[in-house]
């Protein structure tokens, strides 16, 4: 018999999307907008209006390209774009937070010392508010309220509307002495109501329930971190086959964010995407150390390579 050890509670607490196409290749991704608060929120994308009934979501086909969110007099860029390894997310514009728990699923001969192991490395320290008064606690839980939370950054097995099981997957039912940790994403206070669920006697009589939330300190759209594209300074390179390359190159990159849909993509395949940072990489052929002795072209591009480097593997990014 398989069966999933149930999360333990410090003693501290109780005191204290796909990608969418209609052609052969991708020209859009599929996003979640998640309102988890009591209210109805507006967004607007683009200058679109949306409104999100309270404790709903829904999803939204953004083209590649740039976009911009706005969201309770703030407002952010982005550009959507082909990834290397394409994966999925969720918008968050309220900042609001999201509980990624970790489970241990075990089979029922492993071990208390193995599963504890196992337990102890998915503890993290987590801020946590009882009855009005913070403290740190020790839970398998990952706090994040950013407004583009992708599962490249933040892995995940379970989503916020996918139940975890309460089992081994059926095909590791026939293994011996299996440990899977699995991570189930939570809105805040629907994870409180596990934990209360599961550790409380009770929530309801006011002498044994209490309130628990968890510190929500987000920062503005403007100073949320932003990938800013390298400034190259042409005039400082001393090789000209090269200096035409990264001109020539800089012009395009500038053409390709007034782009969207399948134009965008098969533009960016040949700047941002394998073919182009493996064109960028063999420029250097260009100017060799002796026509470049102070490597001028590869002090200018590095940062260039860099950049493209940090956003290969993303859908979404934010833009200065």
């Amino acid at each position: 018999m398989n069966v999933m050890k149930k999360i333990q509670l410090p003693i501290l607490i109780v005191c204290g999307v796909m990608l969418c196409s209609c052609s052969d290749e991708p020209k859009s991704v599929v996003r979640m907008i998640d309102n988890p608060t009591d209210n109805e929120i507006v967004v607007a994308i683009d200058g679109k209006k949306l409104a999100i009934p309270a404790n709903s979501n829904t999803t939204y086909t953004f083209e590649y390209g740039k976009h911009n969110l706005a969201y309770n007099n703030e407002s952010l860029d982005f550009i959507v774009k082909p990834a290397r390894f394409p994966n999925d997310g969720f918008i968050n514009p309220t900042q609001s937070n999201y509980m990624f728990h970790t489970y241990i699923y075990a089979t029922e001969n492993t071990s208390d010392e193995d599963y504890d192991k196992l337990y102890e490395k998915s503890l993290r320290k987590v801020s946590i508010i009882i009855n009005g008064v913070e403290d740190e606690v020790e839970l398998p839980v990952k706090v994040i309220n950013d407004v583009f939370i992708e599962r490249e950054d933040n892995t995940w097995d379970y989503s916020i509307n996918q139940e975890a099981p309460n089992e081994l997957p059926k095909k590791f039912k026939t293994k011996k002495d299996i440990q899977l940790p699995r991570i189930k994403v939570y809105r805040e206070k629907d994870y409180i109501t596990l934990l209360k669920n599961e550790f409380f006697e009770s929530n309801e009589d006011p002498e044994t329930g209490f309130e628990v939330s968890f510190p929500n300190k987000p920062v503005k759209f403007a100073e949320i971190e932003q990938y800013v594209f390298p400034k190259i300074n042409l005039g400082g390179i001393e090789c000209d086959a090269g200096k035409k390359y990264l001109a020539d190159t800089l012009d395009n990159w500038k053409q390709l964010f007034t782009l969207n849909g399948d134009d965008f993509a098969s533009k960016y395949k040949k700047l941002g995407g394998e073919e182009g940072i493996n064109s960028l990489r063999k420029s250097d052929e260009l100017c060799p150390k002796e026509i470049d002795p102070n490597m001028t072209y590869y002090q200018a591009y590095g940062p260039f390579e860099k950049f493209l480097n940090f956003t290969q593997d993303t859908n979404i990014y934010i833009i200065k």
